[in-house]
């Protein structure tokens, strides 16, 4: 039972604490989500430091709150020995913490600025691994319970996988932009609802 308040706790703030706070944040400055990502929240010429402490408090705070409620799924749904599945729970909050600790910039790219350009092209990339981390992480934990919990399981994928392909429809159309970070975030916060409400009444 306290596995599961647990996962109902760390579930509903995992869902919530991020779109709240992304769409708290660009209501009190000039952002185009169609422009650009969140990332450039992280941008101190652009926003402030404020707003750069801001983002890697929320960033590392999502980090922490993605590791608890796996690993609280993990044992209330005795995953412990799938091996690949526990170490995805450990690779992405690795990637979703050094994104944190990553800002971005707008720098062009030139000799002379080798350290910010670094700086940019690392977030970047850390950016696009999140994308993919994350839904891996979700289908592990689906595929990994279909057998045992067919509902469950089904429905998670179903979620997820309209989240993948929205998020990709949305890419090819307008591009890697603010709505499209948007979608991916609140399709994540979706599932988790979703996963916490199951876990919590079985």
């Amino acid at each position: 039972m306290l596995i599961k308040l647990g996962i109902l706790l760390v579930g509903f703030t995992y869902a919530g604490v991020l779109p709240y706070a992304v769409k708290r944040s660009i209501q009190h400055i000039d952002f185009d989500l169609k422009k650009y990502t969140l990332s450039f929240l992280s941008n101190k010429n652009l926003y402030g430091k404020k707003y750069v402490r801001a983002y890697k408090r929320l960033l590392f705070t999502t980090a922490v709150l993605n590791y608890l409620f796996f690993w609280l799924l993990s044992l209330f749904y005795d995953l412990g020995e799938y091996e690949s599945f526990m170490r995805q729970i450990d690779y992405s909050f690795a990637v979703l913490a050094l994104l944190a600790f990553v800002p971005h910039n707008i720098y062009p790219f030139r000799w002379e600025n080798l350290k910010p350009n670094l700086q940019r092209i690392i977030h970047n990339l850390l950016a696009v691994i999140v994308f993919l981390s994350l839904p891996t992480l979700i289908i592990l934990f689906q595929t990994t319970i279909l057998p045992e919990l067919w509902f469950l399981g089904v429905i998670g994928l179903v979620i997820i996988g309209g989240t993948v392909l929205l998020t990709a429809f949305s890419v090819t159309k307008t591009g890697i932009n603010g709505i499209t970070e948007m979608l991916f975030i609140n399709g994540i916060s979706i599932w988790s609802i979703f996963v916490t409400i199951m876990t919590f009444i079985r």
